[in-house]
C-alpha cells in the first residue's frame, strides 16, 4: 500500500511532531543523538541519527502500526490515528531530504 498522505511541508512537519513525541527517547534525533534507552533494549533499538530508516513506506508503516514482536518496539494502532501513523512514516520516508523549512525546525529540536 501506498503511503495516502502527500509529503507537503505540512504533513512533514506534523509527522515530525508525532515523531518527537513519541519515538525520539528511543530512536534519536539531530538534536538528541546518543539515546541511553534506545541502546537499553535487546535487540538495540535504532539509531536513525547514526543509521536513517531506509525501508519501503509500506513496511515502516506496517512496524509503527504492528510493532515488533520480542522487542521494545510497540504498536501504535490504538495510540495514533491512521493519518497520524502515515505522518511519521511520511517524516521517516523523507528523513534525509527534508523541505528546507522543515529541516530547520528538526535541526533546532522544534
Amino acid at each position: 500500500t501506498a503511503n495516502p498522505i502527500p509529503p507537503t511541508d505540512e504533513n512533514l512537519a506534523q509527522g515530525m511532531m508525532i515523531y518527537n513525541m513519541n519515538c525520539v527517547v528511543c530512536h534519536g534525533s539531530p538534536v538528541k543523538k546518543e539515546n541511553p534507552l534506545g541502546h537499553s533494549f535487546y535487540p538495540p533499538v535504532p539509531q536513525f541519527p547514526e543509521d536513517p530508516p531506509d525501508k519501503p513506506d509500506n513496511e515502516t508503516y506496517w512496524i509503527v502500526k504492528n510493532g515488533v514482536r520480542y522487542t521494545g518496539m510497540p504498536a501504535w494502532d490504538r495510540t495514533l490515528s491512521e493519518d497520524d501513523m502515515w505522518k511519521v512514516t511520511l517524516f521517516l520516508e523523507h528523513w534525509n531530504n527534508l523541505p528546507p523549512a522543515v529541516k530547520e525546525k528538526w535541526e533546532k529540536g522544534l
